[in-house]
């Protein structure tokens, strides 16, 4: 009598490949998810700066705090890019990728807009030192006032 022989154990080696039909359904829905809340995060922002009231002047919040929600987004598709690699979904992973590189440009551009405004926001500083004619004289005594 032979004794029982266990089944064969799992094969770690072996790496199935997802079906294509699965790849593309995964990647589109990704793009579709990722592309609302990226709509929906810069949507607040543009309502942000919208007012009902006609005699009220409102402008749009700081774009900082936005910028962080879509680079968040864009962290989750970085990863999820390495693991549709990783899976050899070949059309979840070029999608997610694709997307990373887009939400990566519009986050630097975002932040360079953002530094552009801050720079011109700021009125130039105060001159330094008298201001104004010193005695009432005539131009040459007055400083600071390109006389």
């Amino acid at each position: 009598m032979d004794l029982p022989i266990a089944p064969p154990a799992f094969d770690a080696s072996v790496r199935t490949r997802p079906g294509r039909g699965a790849d593309v359904g995964v990647a589109v829905g990704l793009m579709l998810l990722e592309g609302i809340v990226l709509l929906v995060t810069f949507g607040f922002w543009l309502l942000s700066g919208v007012s009902l009231d006609p005699g009220r002047t409102v402008s749009p919040d700081p774009l900082g705090g936005y910028l962080v929600a879509a680079g968040v987004v864009g962290a989750l598709t970085a990863v999820a890019a390495v693991i549709a690699a990783r899976s050899r979904a070949v059309v979840t992973a070029a999608t997610q990728g694709f997307v990373t590189l887009v939400v990566v440009i519009g986050v630097a551009g975002g932040v360079a807009v953002e530094r552009q405004e801050g720079r011109t926001d700021h009125p130039a500083p105060a001159p330094i030192g008298e201001v104004g004619c010193r005695s009432g004289g005539d131009s040459r005594e007055c400083a600071n006032t390109g006389g």
